[in-house]
Order: C-alpha cells, then sequence, then structure tokens
C-alpha cells in the first residue's frame, strides 16, 4: 500500500467520492436516489415511448434524459388542452371534513405512547382520549405498566372526565387501580366516596374506618349524631364488621357521657396555673372546652381530676367509666395517677396494693422509674419518692434514683447498708442539708458498722 503521503493513495480507493472539478462525473448514468436497476428500466421506458435507439454511452443517455424532459415540459406548458375546475360539492365538503378529523386522530399519540411519556417526565396530553373506550384502553395500559405514579395520573384524569359511578364500575374489575384511587380518596379527604368504592370491592372492614373518618372529619359539634346515622343506615348493609360496630358503639356511649359531663359546672374552679400544668410525658390536661370529642383516656383523667368521688352510677364517675368500658386495671391505675397528680393530691393509695405477706408493692406492675419521672416532671409531692424508692428492686437503682431526685436520707442508708464509708463521706461533703450531715456523723460516730474502707 502506498503511503498516505503520496497522491495516489487519495484516489486508490474502489469507491470514488464526489468531485466538483471532475469533468468526468459530470453526466452520470444513474439518478439519484434510485438503483441502477431501476435507472435503466426507466431509460428504457424512455427510449420505447420516443422511439430513440439504446446507446451505451453514458453522455448519449444523459443527453436524451434532458431532451425528453425539456421535451415533456414544453408540450405541457404549450398544450392546447384545458382543464375544468368544478366546485366541490356539499357532500364533498363534509367528506373531507370527516376525513380530516380522522387523520387527525390517526395522528395522536397511542395509549402506550401516553402512558411511556407520563413515566419519562416528558410532556402529554390527556385531552385526547374523549370517548370512553379510550380511557379504558389508557387506563388499562398504565395498570399494564405496572407504575403507581402512572397510575395515579391517568386515575386523577379520570376523575375530573367520568362520573364517580362510571368510574367505581371500571375499578372494580381492576384491584390495582382500584388500591390506588383509595389512597388517592385518603389523601383528598374524600372519606365517603372511599367507602362506596370499598364497598364496590366488597371490603367491609376498610369501608366502616371510612365512613368513621369521614364523621370524625365533619367536626365535634354533630359526631354523635353521625355516628348514630352510620350505625343505623350505612353499617347494616355490611357484613363481618362486629370488632368495627363494636367501637363505634363504644364511640356513642363516650359520648353520651362527656356531653353532660362538660354541661355540668358543678365542679369547684381550679385555679388557672393548676389547670395548665402539663408535661412533657403526659400532654397538655383535657379542659371542660375540649372534653367532647377527646379520647377515653383522657376522660378517666379528666374524672379523676374533678370526680374522684363519684359514685359509680353517676356519668361522670372514674369506676364507672372503668366497668362500662372495660378498661384494664393498669390503663386505669396509670390514668387515675396522672389525673390526681395534676390535682396536687397524693395518689400513693391508687399507686399501692397489699402483696404478699402484706407487703405494699406497686400496683398493676407499673414502673417506678417513670411513675417517679412523671410525678419529678409535674412537682409531685415529697412523700410520694419517699414510698416509692424504698419498693425498687436492687439497691443500686434505688441509689441512682435517690441521688437524682435529691433524697438525701435514702441515699445515705443505702450507703449505710453497702458499708461503703468513703462514699458516705463524699456525700457528705456534696449536700448542704444540715439535717442530713448531722445524720450522717451520728452514724459514724456511734455505728458498730465495719466498714468496707
Amino acid at each position: 500500500m502506498d503511503k498516505p503521503e503520496d497522491e495516489k493513495y487519495w484516489s486508490s480507493s474502489a469507491t470514488k467520492g464526489f468531485d466538483f472539478n471532475s469533468e468526468e462525473n459530470e453526466y452520470s448514468d444513474e439518478i439519484f436516489g434510485a438503483t441502477p436497476w431501476q435507472t435503466a428500466q426507466l431509460s428504457k421506458q424512455v427510449q420505447q415511448q420516443q422511439n430513440i435507439p439504446q446507446q451505451s454511452s453514458p453522455t448519449s443517455v444523459a443527453h436524451t434524459k434532458l431532451s425528453v424532459s425539456l421535451s415533456s415540459l414544453s408540450t405541457s406548458s404549450n398544450s392546447s388542452l384545458k382543464f375544468t375546475v368544478r366546485q366541490p360539492s356539499k357532500q364533498c365538503e363534509i367528506t373531507c371534513k370527516l376525513l380530516s378529523s380522522t387523520v387527525n386522530d390517526e395522528t395522536v399519540s397511542s395509549p402506550k405512547d401516553v402512558v411511556r411519556s407520563i413515566f419519562l417526565g416528558m410532556s402529554y396530553d390527556l385531552s385526547c382520549f374523549k370517548k370512553l373506550n379510550d380511557k379504558i384502553v389508557l387506563l388499562d395500559e398504565a395498570v399494564k405498566f405496572g407504575d403507581s405514579d402512572v397510575i395515579c395520573a391517568v386515575l386523577l384524569f379520570l376523575q375530573k372526565s367520568l362520573h364517580h359511578l362510571v368510574l367505581f364500575s371500571l375499578l372494580k374489575e381492576r384491584h390495582v387501580a382500584a388500591r390506588e384511587y383509595i389512597a388517592i380518596l385518603e389523601k383528598q379527604k374524600c372519606f365517603k366516596e372511599a367507602a362506596m368504592l370499598c364497598t364496590e370491592l366488597q371490603n367491609s372492614k376498610e369501608a366502616t374506618i371510612h365512613l368513621y373518618n369521614s364523621c370524625l372529619r365533619e367536626g365535634e359539634q354533630n359526631l354523635q349524631l353521625l355516628l348514630e346515622q352510620i350505625n343505623k343506615n350505612e353499617l347494616k348493609n355490611l357484613k363481618q364488621i362486629e370488632v368495627e360496630f363494636e367501637v363505634i358503639k363504644e364511640h356513642i356511649q363516650l359520648l353520651e357521657r362527656q356531653c353532660p359531663i362538660a354541661g355540668s359546672r358543678s365542679r369547684p374552679q381550679q385555679p388557672e396555673k393548676e389547670n395548665d400544668r402539663t408535661s412533657p410525658f403526659v400532654g397538655k390536661s383535657v379542659s371542660v372546652d375540649n372534653l367532647v370529642g377527646s379520647s377515653l383516656l383522657s376522660t378517666l383523667q379528666y374524672c379523676c381530676r374533678y370526680n374522684w368521688d363519684a359514685p359509680e352510677n353517676l356519668l361522670a364517675s372514674p369506676m364507672g367509666l372503668k366497668k362500662t368500658f372495660r378498661l384494664t386495671e393498669r390503663q386505669f391505675v396509670w390514668n387515675a395517677f396522672i389525673g390526681r397528680i395534676l390535682m396536687n393530691e397524693d395518689p400513693i393509695q391508687i399507686l399501692l396494693v397489699k402483696g404478699m405477706f402484706g407487703a405494699p408493692k406497686i400496683s398493676a406492675n407499673l414502673s417506678i422509674s417513670r411513675i417517679l419521672e412523671i410525678a419529678s416532671n409535674l412537682n409531685g409531692k415529697p412523700n410520694l419518692f419517699d414510698q416509692l424508692l424504698p419498693l425498687t428492686e436492687t439497691s443500686e437503682k434505688r441509689y441512682q434514683l435517690a441521688k437524682r431526685y435529691q433524697r438525701h436520707r435514702i441515699v445515705i442508708d443505702v450507703l449505710i447498708s453497702n458499708k461503703d464509708r468513703i462514699s458516705l463521706l463524699q456525700y457528705r461533703d456534696s449536700i448542704d442539708d444540715q439535717r442530713e450531715i448531722d445524720y450522717i456523723n451520728n452514724t459514724l460516730r456511734v455505728s458498730s458498722t465495719r466498714w468496707k474502707n
């Protein structure tokens, strides 16, 4: 092979490129854009029509083509034939409009292309899907594609363009799209429509939950009336909702108690500071203004604060609430303890019960550390700490809790029981209570304890 610097190298290719300076390509025997076979056939037809003998020279073939083209142009320009132009009839205009609309519909992207455009984040137009069959095909393509965002986009379009009964009939046979549409309705707070769709899907429990949420969404003023209406009407047509039905029934019973309790003003007026006492571990306490619509346990706290001694036959009785709604001992004791602490009362009678051999123990197996933590945040009385700390499981834990809440006497007794003289001296130097300091000095002076250090 020649070197690239040689000029013959550039013209040694089997296929030579077009050169404007070359005269060899001035007349070509091939027509641009046609194969050699098509060129030969066209040349043969032209020669037969004009009775021109076939020539083998490329130059003559090119001249022949040029002459034929010129002759045809001159013939057409100088022709004496006259073409009559007819006005289109009305039927022809209607046909043209139909054809144009058909062409426009055919140029619109298919549902599959639209679904792909939605997935890729490209621009798309759903307004072209006007017929119900086209919308069904679009929904089926979105479900077949399997992407949640694509299905949601199509469902939002169908929600605006179809009646909800027609849409529900389509979703009844397409459970994947139905689940996505229920999630959309939940975010839009359309709980009644979600309940209708769940009923169409024969999901009674979820339909009951959506009906319950719709009542809670309406507001607290008519909540009891709304619950009674769905209890009498909608819930009768649903099956296997025993648990949900019982919850709604108990909520109605609770509202029947809350309204009279909030309406009665027989409780003694408490100072504003005590009414506003709160804790990050408990939350804001319930007042008369927000009692109606509050939870069962919040209602129990309210009744323990202001109606602790009420008989069981009264609506505001804490024991009556416990028996009516079948509260556990742990639920009752915990909320009663918080209610009495908020009233600055001593809850020790609620927390302590007699155990084996008459020894006191914590009721309902509540955590002592948790009780003391809440009592500290709600400014409980000191005697509560003194009575609960000795009931801790180990002396080490008792020592840590007593030191945290500054119950010096309990800390000193733990150190004496552990025979730790050095720690006792260090603790004496860290406190300022002269009474406790004297107690430590007397213990070190007269005690016959054999110290470990």
